[in-house]
């Protein structure tokens, strides 16, 4: 680098020379041609770097001018004392002129350099800032680094105990390292360490670990932030499901416990006077009472289980028929109802878990019952197809209520509509029928029946049995 300097300090002052001396023969004053002179300085101030090479020219200039253009000539004496001030002050101004210049190009190198860091300091935190996740946050600020600097390191992190390395992480033997905290609002989050080869890191190098190493600590921040929040949502949710289901509890199991009692009480009071008929219908009362509240409770330990992720799918194999017969002894008012049952002629037997499947017809089956006038028909389809048996429950009600169509699966989702029968759901049925069905890798939805109601239907994975 300094070799091509002197080299273009020669080649502009030796152009310099030439063209003064053309112009001295022209007829041009040597005050002119000192301007000359002068340009050239600039010039070399200009094309080189530094102060050191501005003073050079300046001085190289003087003694060319001194040599070429004053008395007496080709030499290096003056006899003028005019040429020697005029020298003098040639000599003062070339040098301030130098000097001027060559510090404008230094500010003008380090404004562009802190221009440069500018956005690459920018581009870093944009990268960084919407990724989401512990791993990506970390990986991302370790590629910055090692993108922009060439540098490797790692991540050592304080609660979590991980450690994530940069791709392709290899340390060197003579390798230097810098150790930075990452830093959150209120506390030490981890330590960002790098490895470098050369002696230190330059400004720039230095400016960007540290960038890096504040903005993964803002992140990782945001997201503790972003996860505490969450699990605050969730704790308010499950006790919202928790009043939910205790608020539905207290209503909905009044009704069924008042008629027990109600018609208990007064079977001990007159039983004696009471006509068998009268009896049976409030012994049979009590009966519908009990059975429903054994659904509604068998619902709501089913939920929980769901709810604790402690489901067990105990498969064996099922004829169709049979599911389908236990579950129809277990619906209230269905046989009073206009049902009917559609099958294949052919004996069909699928591995599944008998219980959660006759829990799931009951269900949709106390549904439709629930939800429709007495007149309405239900209708229970069985298609088997190549790898599935397929389940619709349709009814001629007045069909789903569009505002909770979307919701329909979901826990504690009712019409807020009591039933035909005075009853009123929690909403848990239909939400243990998609964990159930999903369970034994089917599927469940709903839809439009040709009834003109709703229609519920849910497919099984079906396996021949020889």
């Amino acid at each position: 680098m300094k070799r091509r300097n002197y080299l273009r300090l020669f080649l502009i002052i030796l152009v310099t020379t030439a063209a003064s001396i053309v112009l001295n023969q022209l007829g041009v004053d040597k005050e002119n041609i000192l301007m000359i002179f002068m340009v050239g300085v600039l010039l070399v101030t200009a094309f080189t770097r530094g102060y050191r090479f501005g003073i050079i020219a300046s001085l190289a200039s003087v003694m060319v001018f001194n040599y070429f253009f004053t008395e007496p000539l080709h030499s290096f004496a003056i006899s003028d004392s005019n040429d020697i001030a005029l020298i003098f002050f040639f000599l003062i101004a070339s040098v301030i002129s130098s000097s001027l210049t060559a510090r404008f190009q230094r500010q003008l190198l380090i404004s562009q350099k802190n221009e440069r860091t500018a956005k690459l300091l920018y581009q870093v935190t944009q990268r960084l800032l919407n990724v989401t996740g512990e791993g990506n946050i970390i990986h991302q600020g370790l590629n910055c680094i090692k993108e922009y600097t060439g540098c490797s390191g790692f991540v050592e992190l304080n609660e979590s105990k991980h450690t994530y390395y940069s791709d392709n992480f290899i340390q060197g033997e003579n390798e230097n390292s810098i150790e930075l905290h990452i830093k959150g609002l209120t506390k030490k989050l981890g330590t960002l360490k790098v490895f470098y080869k050369d002696t230190n890191l330059d400004i720039e190098q230095n400016w960007l670990v540290n960038t890096v190493a504040a903005q993964m600590g803002i992140a990782l921040d945001r997201e503790f932030v972003y996860n505490e929040r969450e699990n605050i949502r969730i704790a308010m949710e499950r006790e919202h499901l928790k009043s939910s289901l205790l608020r539905s509890i207290s209503h909905d199991l009044r009704t069924p416990l008042t008629g027990i009692a109600g018609a208990s009480s007064y079977i001990l009071e007159r039983g004696r006077s009471l006509e068998p008929e009268n009896a049976e219908h409030l012994v049979r009362d009590i009966n519908e009472q009990a059975v429903w509240l054994t659904t509604l409770v068998e619902n709501m330990l089913q939920m929980i289980r769901i709810d604790s992720g402690k489901i067990e799918v105990k498969k064996q194999i099922e004829v169709v028929d049979d599911l389908i017969n236990e579950a129809v002894t277990h619906v209230i008012g269905l046989p009073e109802r206009s049902f009917s049952i559609n099958m294949p002629k052919e004996l069909i037997a699928i591995p599944v878990d008998g219980k959660m499947i006759v829990q799931v017809l009951i269900n949709l089956l106390n549904n439709a019952v629930n939800h429709t006038p007495k007149n309405c028909p239900i209708e229970l389809v069985v298609t088997q197809g190549e790898d599935y048996v397929e389940f619709c429950i349709s009814d001629g009600g007045a069909g789903i209520d569009p505002k909770i169509k979307d919701d329909i699966f979901s826990a504690f989702v009712t019409s807020g509509k009591v039933g035909a029968d005075g009853k009123k759901g929690v909403g848990l049925g239909l939400a243990i029928c998609k964990a159930f069905v999903q369970a034994h890798g089917g599927s469940i939805s709903i839809g439009t029946s040709h009834l003109g109601g709703a229609s519920f239907t849910f497919k099984l994975p079906y396996a021949e049995v020889e």
